[in-house]
């Protein structure tokens, strides 16, 4: 009965989304820097949801003293049931309180404008984390025991702002028991660069210790990634190379690409290969994959749009009055972005761009209703390959066949189908067919079931598990987002 009572902690929030009143506030004027906003639609022409119309959210109105900001929970049975639950509340306009549990695994975090502290325990083993993020440099620690016979890691993290687009970043990680007599294990160095919103790049350096029976293998591991969005396509690639030496010297590579191309207004084409491979064995494991969408409504890339344009005067605006923040592209940064402001003491004055942004979000917000996904796998070491294909299909809503959608839909209802099949170097075959069936209430509200029918693998029947079912149901709350 947690999720009905949940539900009825929402509706008796003086918060609750239902209740948002049928009229946007006033327009507040863009930055002088970019073009003007599209007037955002009035009346009946908000976007509809099932519980009604939701308004822009006030960003800087404190709990009362608490007032609930998320609510996630999650149910799985198999062949035992197992939950997670996770509760996040807003305390005055001082920070937010979370709490997470899920199996043996218990949890608080309390954030605040410059600071964040986090406790996590888990049968014993346990971490203890802080951030603060200052004008221009965060600093993180953490502690952690593994077990009550082990020692503890101790890893420490600085990333510095040297302009407003470029950030230098260091760590290190320490083990208290010194194996083989060392005591730091693990250093890096990086440098990322957001160059507006149509590139973004990094590259790091890390040098790490590994025990083995064998003895002490050191690692050298070099990276770099990008992502530049060019007219209608966005591009994203990773690369690496690790040089290994010790008992068993090897040198390792991994490459990964992602093509995402707006062939159409409402049609996205999707292409991705990733491999890794070691000199002298060849390719160990790779995947491809390839996805086609179809939009009732235009379609957006996150970095091509007037929402990529306003995260970015957003951010540059903060940085420019003390905060230190990067533009952010994806709905969960950008909602964490806006919290991080509204508890700052310049939150008045960012308060404006804060609700731009949130207008441009749902203006350009996705309506995926119909899409295919083929992916191919082959682990050499292993010795498994596998291939998998989904397909899904929404209703829009109002309610409507999905090709009569209209720009004013919303999604509402969305069936994912899956099946998935791996086979072994004995040509032994498993197959596993997954239905999940997502039911989006309005943007801050969603309710997940899903279903999984799983056959054995060859290693499953060695270890005595045979075929299986699985039911799972989530219930996820996010105001603001």
């Amino acid at each position: 009965m947690i999720l009905p009572a949940c539900f009825l902690l929402l509706a008796a929030s003086p918060q609750d989304p239902a209740a948002a009143i049928d009229q946007p506030p006033p327009v507040t004027a863009p930055a002088p820097s970019l073009q003007p906003a599209p007037t955002p639609p009035t009346g009946a022409e908000l976007p509809s949801y099932p519980l009604g119309p939701l308004a822009v959210p006030d960003f800087l109105a404190p709990g009362h003293p608490f007032t609930l900001t998320d609510l996630d929970f999650h149910l799985q049975d198999t062949v035992r049931t197992d939950q997670a639950f996770t509760a996040r509340v807003k305390f005055k306009d001082l920070g937010y309180l979370r709490a997470d549990f899920e199996g043996e695994t218990r949890g608080l975090t309390l954030t605040t404008h410059r600071l964040e502290v986090s406790a996590f325990d888990t049968n014993g083993s346990w971490d203890l984390t802080a951030d603060y993020r200052g004008r221009r440099f965060v600093a993180s620690g953490v502690v952690r025991r593994l077990g009550s016979d082990s020692g503890r890691l101790v890893e420490g993290s600085l990333d510095f702002r040297l302009t407003r687009e470029v950030e230098l970043q260091t760590f290190v990680v320490g083990d208290s028991s010194r194996p083989d007599e060392r005591f730091l294990r693990e250093a890096a160095l990086g440098v990322f660069w957001q160059h507006g919103s149509a590139l973004e790049t990094g590259a790091q350096f890390e040098r790490s210790y590994e025990s083995t029976l064998a003895g002490e293998n050191r690692h050298d591991l070099s990276s770099g990634s990008v992502i530049a969005q060019l007219g209608a396509a966005e591009l994203s690639g990773f690369g690496s190379y690790e040089d290994v030496q010790g008992r068993f010297p090897r040198r390792l590579g991994e490459a990964s690409g992602q093509a995402r191309w707006s062939v159409a207004p409402k049609l996205l084409l999707e292409a991705q290969a990733d491999g890794n491979f070691e000199a002298g064995a060849g390719t160990r494991s790779h995947l491809y994959r390839g996805a086609l969408t179809w939009f009732g409504r235009r379609f957006t890339l996150p970095r091509a749009g007037e929402l990529a344009r306003r995260s970015l005067a957003l951010s540059r605006e903060a940085f420019r009055r003390g905060e230190y923040e990067f533009a952010s592209f994806d709905v969960d940064g950008l909602r964490a972005q806006r919290e991080r402001l509204g508890l700052s003491p310049q939150k008045q004055a960012l308060v404006s761009d804060m609700e731009a942004g949130y207008r441009a979000e749902v203006a350009e917000r996705p309506l995926p209703l119909a899409g295919v996904e083929v992916r191919q796998t082959d682990d050499a070491l292993a010795d498994v390959r596998g291939w998998s294909v989904l397909a899904f299909l929404g209703m829009p809503w109002p309610p409507a066949l999905p090709w009569r959608a209209s720009e004013g839909s919303v999604p509402f209802l969305r069936l994912d189908l899956m099946h998935s099949q791996s086979v072994s170097a004995t040509d032994f075959r498993a197959d596993e067919n997954t239905a999940r069936l997502t039911v989006s209430l309005n943007r801050e509200m969603d309710l997940l079931l899903r279903f999984t029918r799983t056959e054995p693998s060859a290693l499953d029947i060695i270890r005595g598990i045979g075929e299986r079912s699985t039911f799972e149901v989530s219930w996820v709350y996010a105001r603001g987002r």
